[in-house]
């Protein structure tokens, strides 16, 4: 788990866990070929993170790597 840093000047807890997040969503989006978007979440208390694929929604997909229809969500 998170410690503090032993110098004088510690960055807030949370700025960490929000750069930790943003860096293993980098991280995720480099495994594909495409461009995808991707959040990640980690639990303050037990380190322990998920990874989600996020898509927008429409009616007709123009963008694959990133549109889905609300059928194939369902699915």
């Amino acid at each position: 788990m998170l410690k503090p840093s032993p110098t004088k000047k510690a960055l807030p807890r949370e700025k960490i866990f929000e750069a930790l997040e943003s860096a293993l969503a980098t991280a995720t989006k480099k495994k594909y070929e495409q461009e995808i978007d991707v959040r990640v979440e980690i639990d303050r208390k037990s380190g322990d993170f998920d990874t989600f694929r996020r898509w927008l929604i429409v009616e007709e997909v123009t963008m694959p790597t990133k549109e889905i229809t609300l059928e194939a969500a369902r699915f």
